[in-house]
This record gives C-alpha cells, structure tokens and sequence, in this order.
C-alpha cells in the first residue's frame, strides 16, 4: 500500500460526507450502529449480514473512546468490506492510521507544533486526541514526507487494551 493510500481514502471520505464524525458518515453510509455491554474487553466490531453493515461499540467506553472505535471500524469498512463476512483481521495498524487521519487534521497538527511551550502530551491533550491514537497521526505525516519527532511508537493493539 502506498504512504498515502490511507490518507487519500480519509480525505475522499470527508470531502464526500462533509464531516471528520465517523458516527455522521456510518449513518450516511446507512451502516447500522448500536452499543453493546455484553463484551468487557471487546471495544467494538463490524460486520455484514445480509447486505447490511452493523458497527456495535462497547457501552463501557468514553465518548472520546467512542468515536475513536468508530473510526477504527468504519476503516475495516472502508478499506476491506470484502473482509467483514470472514474471520476477524488481525493487524489493527492500517484500522489505526484511518482513524487517525480521519479524526486529526494535519492542519491542526501545524498549527499546534508552532508553539514551543507545548509538549507531546499538551498537544494530545489541546486536540483531544489519546497519545496513541496521535502516534498514530505523527506516523502518517512521516510517511507523507513530513519531519515529526515520534515520542512514542505506533502500537497496533492500543484499542485491545
């Protein structure tokens, strides 16, 4: 997959449904969203039955913790569909890298390092973003040619913890 691959599947996504809200574009993609307790460990799944698309999240999580499910699932969706009648997918990084790049805009990445003051965790914090889910982010815009320092390193499993 290209380095901008991802990226481009997020921004055609926004331009498209006029929203970075992974819960605003599953619901104009008619894709069924509900929350589940039955799970404590599980955050959310995807899958497809009989045409339709369910995205269930666990009812024990954040609203901060929501909507980065939401977004890690809606990229299962975007980025293989033709998988969710199969087993379940393994390697979350690529699910990662979407919901990163569709909930933080590089833009406000720019913006925000230009201020001296501010740590990794200040700006996690000033844009809402857990710190892995920012690693994340500062991966993309590496991968993309830009020179961020990575305080931390991408963990694939950060939404299994």
């Amino acid at each position: 997959m290209r380095n901008t691959y991802i990226y481009t599947e997020t921004k055609k996504l926004i331009k498209k449904y006029g929203t970075r809200d992974p819960f605003e574009i599953m619901d104009q993609m008619n894709i069924v969203v509900g929350e589940t307790s039955r799970y404590k460990t599980l955050k959310g799944y995807c899958f497809m039955s009989c045409k339709t698309i369910y995205v269930m999240i666990s009812s024990f999580l954040s609203e901060e913790e929501k909507m980065i499910v939401a977004a890690h699932e809606l990229g299962h969706i975007i980025l293989h569909r033709s998988q969710l009648k199969m087993a379940p997918m393994q390697d979350d990084t690529l699910y990662n890298l979407f919901a990163a790049d569709l909930l933080i805009e590089d833009e406000e990445i720019e913006d925000m390092v230009q201020n001296e003051d501010l740590d990794y965790f200040g700006l996690c914090s000033s844009l809402n973003a857990t710190p892995e889910l920012m690693s994340f982010k500062l991966y993309s815009l590496t991968k993309r040619g830009q020179a961020y320092h990575m305080p931390m390193e991408i963990q694939s499993n950060f939404l299994a913890k």
